[in-house]
């Protein structure tokens, strides 16, 4: 406990009693700003489909036109094992219409100058999705933050009208400094929650399934192998998380007293150089 004039008082920051009805609370802050909201999943979708397809487009890039002899021998091999497994003839080897590259099909043996224009155009198009990527996220956390913005002086404004319509004896039990931290700092906190912890989070859940699903897709076996350490990673995240709340907590305890401090020993400098005793 840190002392003070008047002794200061060590409050305990309590859990909330239920986090589905904080989190309903927050909720109808937004209402108003449903309709940037309705912005940011559709930003949110495009930049994780960008981030999804990008490493696609690489891959086209080294299976189409860097490594395209490897790239058929491969799947004439993949071929021939599954004609085996069918009691069938040996396949023929990969012709043009096996390939499907998506910036222009190359067949073997192509002079070396339709690979570099296939690759060329594969690479104005990543560019292109990298400038849409930037823009989407850019505009993605800008909107949100625009929204969280208002919402905290929504959020501001009615603590300011509640700690005005509370008794004499509320602060007299509560020190000035710790509710100056909960207005400031508390609230500033919840602000970096709502315009960048939100978007991130929500991002990477979807990102997450997208790309499980296309794991999925291409082949279940290395797909469940891939995903194996998610259930380790989703353990450790819940027990960090627990951790990171309780420091939370003490952290912001001990700001609110820190403040108190000072705003007991700043308010009475007056008092003292008063009675001429600094």
């Amino acid at each position: 406990m840190i002392g003070g004039p008047r002794g200061m008082l060590e409050q305990e920051v309590s859990k909330p009693r239920s986090v589905g009805k904080t989190l309903g609370r927050l909720t109808g802050y937004f209402r108003p700003y449903w309709l940037v909201l309705a912005g940011v999943l559709v930003l949110m979708v495009v930049n994780a489909w960008v981030q999804v397809v990008t490493p696609a487009m690489l891959g086209q890039a080294v299976d189409c036109y860097l490594t395209p002899a490897v790239t058929a021998q491969v799947a004439t091999d993949v071929a021939n094992v599954a004609a085996q497994d069918q009691t069938q003839p040996v396949a023929a080897p990969v012709t043009k219409s096996d390939f499907t590259c998506w910036f222009g099909t190359v067949p073997p043996g192509s002079p070396t100058s339709d690979y570099v224009a296939g690759l060329g155009r594969l690479v104005l198009a990543l560019i292109a999705i990298f400038v849409l990527g930037a823009i989407t996220g850019g505009l993605m956390f800008y909107s949100m933050g625009w929204a969280g913005q208002h919402v905290l002086r929504n959020i501001q404004e009615e603590v300011f009208a509640h700690l005005h319509k509370l008794s004499l004896g509320y602060y007299s039990r509560n020190e000035s400094g710790d509710l100056m931290s909960r207005i400031t700092n508390d609230t500033s906190t919840l602000q970096q929650a709502i315009s960048f912890a939100l978007v991130q989070v929500l991002s990477g859940v979807l990102l997450l399934v997208w790309i499980s699903w296309n794991m999925l897709s291409l082949n279940w076996a290395y797909a469940l192998l891939s995903l194996a350490v998610v259930p380790f990673m989703a353990i450790a995240t819940v027990w960090f998380s627990g951790q990171a709340r309780k420091a939370f907590r003490v952290t912001r305890q001990e700001i609110g007293n820190v403040n108190a401090e000072l705003e007991e020993s700043i308010s009475g400098v007056r008092e003292v150089q008063a009675f001429s005793r600094e």
